[in-house]
């Protein structure tokens, strides 16, 4: 006789194991406005498409113990955690402008069976992007 328990099950497979806290998420988050930056090229041009997101979510800064994961090199960059509904898509290595600053998302973490994505964003000293 074979037991089937929860270690033969994989998480995504298994409906009703994992909570769509979504609904508490809703008072937890807050409207926020980001702006990307598409860069083409066309006819030997670089041209620059901006696109609005309104979405809802929250923005925190690293905590300390955060920043003592990255390199020594990284850790005075200003680094921040943004926890937002799956409806934004933004990828790593893109630029967004939020409050007139420019960012790079440098990891994004795909929790959509929870409710929500979480990314990774930095202060982009680079100027690189828009």
């Amino acid at each position: 006789m074979i037991i089937l328990n929860a270690n033969t099950i994989p998480l995504n497979l298994n409906s009703g194991t994992l909570p769509d806290v979504s609904g508490a998420l809703l008072n937890y988050f807050q409207p926020i406005i980001f702006e990307t930056v598409v860069k083409t090229v066309v006819n030997f041009q670089v041209v620059e498409t901006p696109t609005v997101y309104n979405f809802q979510g929250v923005w925190q800064p690293f905590t300390p113990e955060q920043l003592l994961i990255k390199p020594e090199g990284q850790r005075s960059w200003k680094w921040f955690t943004l926890h937002a509904q799956p409806s934004l898509v933004l990828n790593t290595d893109d630029v967004i402008k939020y409050n007139s600053v420019q960012y790079r998302v440098m990891s994004k973490m795909d929790w959509s069976l929870y409710g929500y994505l979480q990314y990774e964003i930095i202060e982009d000293f680079s100027g690189a992007g828009p």
